[in-house]
Formats: C-alpha cells, sequence, structure tokens
C-alpha cells in the first residue's frame, strides 16, 4: 500500500474540513484506493482550530516552511487565501518537490502559468479541483479528456452567493435584504464586494481558461460587472418576458480570438444554466466530440470543497499524474466588451416630460440599434421619472453605450442605464 505524507497550511473552515474528512474516512480510503493518507503536520497563525480538532501539538505549526521545507512531507495543502504568501508558499514547496493542491483561484488566475511551468519542471503535480466549482468535479473532467476532446467554449454560474441572492431578488426580496439573508446563511462573508463586483468569479473563469484552452490573461483583461446595481424590478420584467437574470462567466474561442466576460445575463427559462437555484454553481462546456457537457452542484462550503481536495490527493499520488501542456499554440487577442454583438435589455431611468421616450428612441435610431420591444411601469407613487425596459436586437455594445452617453447628455434620464446582455444559447 503507497503512504502519502501530507501537510496543510491553514486551517480555516476548509482546511478544517480537510482534517475531519481524512481522519474520520482513512480506512476507507485506504480500501478503496489502495493509498494510506497520513495528515503530517499541520500550520495556522492561531490555534482556535487546532484545539477545536484537538491536533496534538506535535503536529501543528505557525511556521509554512516546517511543511515546505519538510522532507517527510509529499503533498503541500495550501489553504491560506490571497496571493503574495500563498504564491511564495506554493513555490517553496514545488521548488522542493513536493505536489501543490490548493483551493486559491486568485493565486491560480494570477500565478497559475508560471506555477504549472514549475510543476512540469519538477515532475510535480497541481491539484486544483477545489478552485472551481467547489464540489463540481468539473477540473478533473476537462483533463481527463483535453488531448481528445477539444472544448469550444464554456459558460456557467461561479458564484453561490450571488446565484442564491439573485434567486431570492425574484421572489420580491430586494438586494440589501437578500445580501444579509445570504450573510445569515453563511453564504456570503461579510465583506461579500469579492462577490457581488464579480471578480471571484472572473477569477474561476480565469483559472478554468487557463484549463480549457491553454490562455493566460490578466484580470484586467476580463470584461466584469456584478449584480449591484440589479433590482427586484429587473428580475420581475425578465421572469415576465420568459428570462431570469444570472451572473454569468463565459469563455468562448472564435478563431484567434478570445471572447472571455462576466456579467448578469438574461438567460431563457429553458435554458439549463436558468433552473440553477438559491447556492448552487453550474458550469455548461461545449466540446468537439462530447457536445454539451453539464456539471452542477454547491460551488462551496467547507464538505464540498475538502471532498475536491481529497479527490485532488488520491488523483495527484496514485495516479502519479504531470500536468498537461496547456500552453497555447497561438496567440489569442481578447475580444473587448465594446465589440460584443447581442440583443441587449436597457434599462433606463426617463424624466417624466413628453416626448422623452420618442426622443430616447430616436436617438437609438440614429445609433443603428433596432428596437425589439419597449416596457412602460406605471410608478405607483408620484415621481418626476418612470423606468422604461427597452429590448433591442443584435447590436454592438459600443453603439449601445454612445447611443445612452447621448440620451444622458440631453438629460432625457436619470441616473446610469443598466445594460444586461441577452443571450438565446441553448
Amino acid at each position: 500500500m503507497k503512504k502519502v505524507n501530507v501537510g496543510i497550511i491553514g486551517l480555516g473552515t476548509i482546511g478544517s474540513g480537510v482534517y475531519k474528512i481524512i481522519a474520520e474516512r482513512r480506512t476507507e480510503i485506504k480500501r478503496a484506493y489502495n493509498l494510506d493518507i497520513s495528515i503530517t503536520k499541520c500550520c495556522d497563525i492561531s490555534e482556535v482550530s487546532r484545539k477545536k480538532l484537538r491536533i496534538p501539538k506535535s503536529m501543528f505549526t505557525k511556521n509554512y516552511r516546517d511543511i515546505t521545507n519538510s522532507n517527510d512531507i509529499d503533498v503541500v495543502i495550501e489553504l491560506i487565501g490571497g496571493t503574495k504568501i500563498a504564491h511564495t508558499i506554493s513555490k517553496e514547496a514545488l521548488r522542493n518537490n513536493k505536489h501543490l493542491i490548493t483551493a486559491n483561484k486568485a493565486l491560480l488566475a494570477e500565478h497559475g502559468k508560471k506555477l504549472r511551468e514549475l510543476a512540469k519542471r519538477k515532475s510535480k503535480n497541481i491539484g486544483y479541483e477545489a478552485s472551481v466549482g467547489g464540489g463540481i468535479p468539473i477540473i478533473s473532467s476537462i483533463l481527463d479528456s483535453i488531448l481528445i476532446n477539444k472544448i469550444s467554449s464554456f459558460k456557467g454560474i461561479f458564484n453561490g452567493t450571488c446565484n442564491y441572492i439573485l434567486s431570492l431578488m425574484s421572489r420580491g426580496i430586494d438586494f440589501k435584504e437578500a445580501l444579509k439573508m445570504a450573510q445569515d446563511q453563511g453564504f456570503a462573508e461579510a465583506d461579500p464586494t469579492l462577490d457581488i463586483n464579480g471578480k471571484d468569479s472572473a477569477h474561476k473563469v480565469a483559472v478554468l481558461s487557463q484549463t480549457c484552452f491553454g490562455i493566460s490573461l490578466k484580470l484586467s483583461q476580463i470584461f466584469t460587472q456584478g449584480i449591484q446595481d440589479i433590482t427586484s424590478y429587473d428580475l420581475n420584467v425578465a421572469n415576465n418576458l420568459g428570462y431570469k437574470i444570472k451572473l454569468l462567466g463565459i469563455s468562448k474561442i472564435i478563431k484567434q480570438k478570445i471572447d472571455i466576460r462576466v456579467h448578469p445575463t438574461l438567460v431563457r427559462n429553458n435554458n439549463p444554466l436558468a433552473n440553477v437555484e438559491n447556492e448552487f454553481n453550474a458550469i455548461l462546456l461545449d466540446s468537439k466530440n462530447l457536445g454539451p457537457f453539464m456539471g452542477y452542484g454547491y460551488g462551496a462550503g467547507m464538505l464540498p470543497t475538502a471532498t475536491a481536495i481529497i479527490s485532488d490527493i488520491i488523483r495527484t499520488t496514485n495516479k502519479e499524474l504531470h500536468p498537461p501542456d496547456l500552453k497555447s499554440k497561438a496567440p489569442f487577442r481578447p475580444i473587448k466588451f465594446e465589440e460584443i454583438k447581442s440583443k441587449f435589455y436597457i434599462r433606463i431611468e426617463l424624466e417624466d416630460k413628453p416626448g422623452n421616450l420618442g426622443a430616447t428612441t430616436t436617438i437609438l435610431g440614429k445609433f443603428k440599434i433596432n428596437i425589439d420591444e419597449i416596457i412602460q411601469s406605471q410608478s405607483k407613487i408620484k415621481s418626476k421619472s418612470a423606468p422604461v425596459v427597452i429590448l433591442t436586437k443584435n447590436t454592438e455594445y459600443i453603439m449601445v453605450d454612445k447611443a445612452l452617453k447621448k440620451i444622458s447628455q440631453a438629460k432625457l434620464s436619470k441616473n446610469k442605464a443598466l445594460v444586461i446582455p441577452i443571450e438565446d444559447f441553448n
């Protein structure tokens, strides 16, 4: 039986989950995989988790180098988050001939390419299943078939916090209350900024694009828009039109270009992504040989994420897998969001004056924007403005942006307009 010695750096929610599952299921893992996973050392800046998990003092340290530099450890599990110290830990682990497992999507989005190159030179593996989709085994599914199954695109719901909030808002709950409920349930952090503004999803889309296409991009090259401007009104209008609003991450290859972005999207009710509710995630891949493939499950949480990490330990050490060559053979130019051609949902707060709607549609026409439908809502209270929703036919976003700037300059509207792409993919 093969024995693997593991060091865990970071005993937060996920690290504690990894420790508990291995401690409880070690015998079953031995029997099923002929592999004995032994936790040799744990590291954290605090002893709170050590005491809670009853980890012996001899197995605990506050110095991560006791793990990365140890000759007794085969696999380093990095679970501290952030990018600076986590990057140092990851480099030291690989340089010292240890396999690396991480759930750190920010680390991989920023440094994944160089870490994989280092791992390849050292003939070591990097397991990162838990970094995208939590308990959804999407990374392993891709890596197991990447050489025979060319992936052309993926789209998905990558953030359970945002999906939970949007699900509540679709039932008439306003954003602030929905966010508080998400925090009370443990689905949102005390500071939910990275979830709400879409950056968490952008990190995951970057990591998955590296895996699918061998393309490493800076986060500044990924158009990212969060859900902070979405209202229950928008969700209600979308529902009446046969759509759901979801925060999607999209990445697709178009010749020598890559269309990669994160933003709220109107998705038809008959699309499987539209029916993903609450804290669940889902990722829809499109490939040459397999066709469409969808992964669905919990995107975060202690047990799903810890399970993904333990699966990586088994894969990394039991199969002697080496990182596939994910380097793209040709450079891909990121498509700017201004170049995107789509139908659009535009919610604009028009000043309640005669002729304003007509003047607005005239400006849209001057920018060659064809209107599919206009929805006017009567305000229940006396107001100097009212929301108007305009659905466009296929058009370039740059033309929509120019038209809205002109409408604002003409003082026809109040506040900034909300623009959401409409995706009619199957």
